[in-house]
């Protein structure tokens, strides 16, 4: 499972609460610093320990420009690992589609689009 979402809380034991999913962004102007938002991303059938890379790329250019890098380490196969992030600050240098994919151990496992669209201003 891959959300983008306006935020991701976790509760004291330790439940998710994903608030606000959503697939776009718009803005009138570029580049762009969005308000903060959050990913979730959910993954089973893994067991041991596993490198993982997350990245948010321009679809059209392949820029970067987000890159999280981490390890996993899940107990027995059957178990979920949650791995939620609070995003601040990234710039969005130009609408279009942009990709985020998660890769385990150099393996693609998923992917998901987040549009990022020209709001059009008019006159008033």
């Amino acid at each position: 499972s891959i959300l983008f979402a306006d935020r991701v809380i976790t509760e004291n034991n330790n439940k998710k609460g994903i608030i606000g999913t959503f697939d776009r962004f718009m803005s009138p102007n570029f580049p762009v610093v969005f308000p903060p938002w959050a990913l979730y991303i959910a993954i089973t059938n893994l067991a041991g320990k596993h490198s993982f890379a997350i990245s948010l790329t321009l679809m059209e250019s392949s820029q970067v420009i987000l890159p999280i890098n981490g390890e996993l380490d899940s107990q027995h196969v059957d178990s979920m690992l949650e791995l939620s992030f609070n995003i601040t600050g990234i710039v969005f240098p130009k609408p279009g589609k942009y990709n985020l994919s998660i890769h385990v151990d150099g393996e693609l496992l998923g992917s998901r689009i987040l549009k990022v669209d020209r709001l059009e201003q008019t006159g008033g």
